[in-house]
């Protein structure tokens, strides 16, 4: 039986061809490829595991999906908080009953915003080294300072290092693979770092969370950056191949924006008509409120 969305946020989208508040265009979904941590994350805690649409389109990072949506006035997508610019970020509700809610850093760290989610380093093995004095910095006062004026939302102090300790005094190079998301930050991290310690080399390569955690069962990283948890059985092929558990960090945390074009009307969504937009089930904007026609 189809849902009905009728009552809900007003959403009148503006510009374009053809798409005004009297004649409401097809809604254009973005979203992110499949190898994406963000694309599981949103699949699992959005669609409640139900499969995309045909019809939306897939790009490889959250910056080709904002830049996507800040060019079509019918366009959504969503991608993480630090990436925001030139298109305007939605409130959220739970539900249908629920209070809109910002992605702020408060909504964020309380879990008052619906799709919240930690970012992660995880290792093959408990880290040592310069690779352990690395990941301490990083979830130290000193990093999440830096994590914060990237735009991303630092961790709680309860999961915070007091004191990391000191990188080796040799030359050494690290490697960090993975999340698109976190690529900005890795690297804002790795400059910060490296400033600090002249004779370290880190290395970040971005490619989505399933290539870090891929890379990690491969042993060909030394640190994976993943904006999901990594699953059962990807924990088990990492402890089949290297004898190790793959040990979880909590680095930063993140609000899953939703956004759309700057002159679309629209200011809040629902899990459910979001939802409803990706499985295909609501193709137009004036299906979630007919009143707006």
């Amino acid at each position: 039986m189809r849902k009905s969305f009728a009552g809900l946020a007003l959403v009148a989208v503006a510009g374009g061809s053809g798409c005004g508040q009297r004649n409401p265009s097809a809604i254009v979904a973005y979203g992110r490829e499949n190898n994406s941590g963000t694309y599981m994350y949103f699949k699992e805690h959005v669609l409640g595991n139900s499969d995309f649409a045909a019809n939306v389109q897939t790009l490889p990072g959250t910056a080709a999906v904002i830049n996507a949506v800040s060019k079509d006035p019918r366009a959504i997508g969503y991608g993480g908080i630090g990436y925001v610019k030139g298109v305007r970020t939605l409130r959220v509700k739970k539900d249908a009953a629920s209070a809109a809610v910002e992605p702020t850093l408060a909504n964020v760290v309380t879990g008052a915003y619906p799709i919240s989610r930690y970012l992660y380093f995880y290792s093959l093995g408990e880290p040592e080294g310069a690779v352990r004095a690395y990941i301490e910095w990083a979830r130290s006062e000193a990093g999440q300072k830096v994590c914060e004026g990237v735009g991303y939302y630092p961790i709680p102090a309860e999961k915070r290092v007091a004191a990391p300790v000191a990188p080796p005094a040799e030359a050494s190079t690290i490697t960090v693979k993975g999340s698109d998301t976190m690529v900005i930050l890795g690297q804002r991290w790795a400059e910060e770092y490296m400033k600090l310690h002249p004779g370290l080399v880190i290395q970040i390569t971005g490619g989505g969370s399933g290539t870090g955690i891929k890379a990690l069962i491969e042993g060909s990283t030394h640190i994976c950056q993943s904006s999901r948890p990594i699953n059962a059985k990807e924990r088990d092929h990492v402890k089949a191949k290297h004898g190790k558990e793959a040990v979880e960090f909590p680095v930063a945390m993140d609000g899953l924006a939703v956004f759309v074009h700057e002159s679309s009307a629209m200011q809040e969504i629902s899990l459910d008509q979001l939802k409803g937009i990706y499985t295909g089930e609501v193709k137009a904007w004036n299906e979630l409120a007919p009143a707006s026609r």
